[in-house]
């Protein structure tokens, strides 16, 4: 058995036993779901009214948008269900010693801070967003390719890579601050901003947020999607996702070869 096939074997080993335990709530899993619908017809409804006098807002439509807003539905369920649950507890693994066990597992210790646990109520989040985006391209009138839904599958691998970067940068600075709890604030407040295209932003703030880079998330996915997307990003995005993790990575280890455990 390879590395990564054993790597994913134990995750799902994990995930199992999280879908099993929050089997035994199932009304508190049909309550988020619903919550989760109403949030996203929520913003939904609510970007409509920037259109009632208007047929776009910088070359985006209401049905662009709502491609826009279903992508960032998408992602931040992604977010809440893999990452955050395990960003939460990173101050619990630094105070009480959990960190220093964890270590000591014949597994990567990225993947298995990173990814251990899994938030099971907001599971079916990622594919409410993604039925929004649907509605979305369904209502511009003008469908979709083979290319251009390879292109915003590609896109859309990068941006959950960047959100993963994040995470573990976040990660990282908990293992030297023990403040999990505040840091969880920041990968929210970056995905927050990708609630809508960077172009609907005034400069400087629309410049930021494409070198941040925040644009990657959620508009040029959905411009891919739309094909209206710039080809020279389609090379360029793995590349910032690679770059991204790399300096996470980097920023976990160094913090590891800081961290002298729970009793120091």
């Amino acid at each position: 058995m390879t590395g990564w096939t054993r790597h994913l074997r134990v995750l799902g080993i994990c995930w199992r036993a999280a879908v099993a335990g929050e089997a035994e709530y199932r009304l508190n899993f049909v309550s988020n779901i619903m919550l989760s619908v109403f949030w996203m017809l929520w913003a939904a409804a609510g970007a409509s009214v920037y259109f009632r006098h208007t047929g776009a807002v910088a070359g985006w439509t209401n049905a662009e948008v709502l491609v826009v807003i279903g992508l960032f539905f998408t992602l931040n369920g992604l977010r809440q269900m893999l990452l955050q649950p395990n960003l939460e507890r990173m101050t619990d693994y630094v105070r009480l010693g959990t960190l220093d066990f964890l270590l000591l597992k014949p597994f990567d210790a990225q993947l298995l801070v990173s990814l251990r646990h899994l938030n099971v109520a907001t599971l079916l989040d990622p594919a409410l967003g993604l039925a929004l985006t649907t509605t979305g391209v369904i209502l511009t009138g003008r469908g979709t390719s083979v290319a251009a839904l390879a292109s915003f599958a590609w896109m859309l691998a990068c941006a959950m890579l960047l959100m993963y970067a994040l995470t573990v940068l976040m990660m990282a600075a908990a293992v030297r601050l023990v403040a999990a709890e505040e840091l969880g604030r920041v990968t929210y407040a970056f995905n927050e901003l990708s609630r809508f295209p960077v172009d609907l932003y005034r400069n400087p703030a629309q410049t930021i947020l494409t070198i941040v880079p925040i644009a990657f998330l959620t508009t040029y996915p959905a411009a891919a999607l739309l094909g209206r997307l710039n080809p020279y990003l389609l090379p360029l995005a793995p590349v910032v996702a690679a770059l991204a993790l790399a300096l996470a990575t980097l920023a976990w280890r160094r913090a590891l070869r800081s961290y002298t455990g729970a009793g120091s």
